[in-house]
């Protein structure tokens, strides 16, 4: 049973990490760049994500995104496409979102969904910085490994 335990911790750490703990500091990170007007709904919207490099570093894609205010942005059934150094791509989906330009971190308060080539998880809610790429998962919380292989 602590075997099992040692393997979800180490591919819960794996499932978002951090990519490299030697990245830019925040402040060094380009800023997102998304065009949704304050109080007016937009639909099918797409947002890359690029480091100061212009290397691809995640994708947004909203089916509807509404500015609330001058730091918030409400997006439904929002699908992120991340990449690690490797090149290795981590798919996260939320139902409903609330992203802050601030502080760059994305709260989703219904069931989500984190997915790599290697596991999935899903919970009943996510909270997701996209400055250092971690996740943190509430409420409850299923894994399945897809394969042992890469572990």
């Amino acid at each position: 049973m602590k075997s099992l335990f040692k393997i979800f911790v180490l591919c819960l750490a794996a499932a978002i990490p951090a990519f490299g703990e030697d990245k830019p500091a925040p402040a060094a990170n380009p800023a997102f760049d998304i065009p949704v007007p304050m109080g007016m709904p937009v639909k099918g919207i797409k947002i890359p994500h690029r480091d100061a490099n212009g290397k691809l570093l995640m994708v947004f894609e909203a089916d509807v995104a509404k500015k609330l205010d001058d730091t918030r942005i409400e997006m439904d059934e929002l699908k992120i496409e991340a990449y690690d150094d490797d090149g290795r791509k981590v798919f996260v989906q939320i139902a409903h979102s609330i992203f802050n330009l601030e502080s760059r971190i994305l709260v989703g308060d219904t069931r989500s969904l984190i997915r790599r080539d290697d596991f999935e998880i899903t919970g009943d809610s996510v909270e997701f910085d996209t400055r250092t790429r971690n996740a943190t998962m509430r409420g409850k919380i299923k894994m399945t490994l897809l394969t042992a292989d890469k572990l």
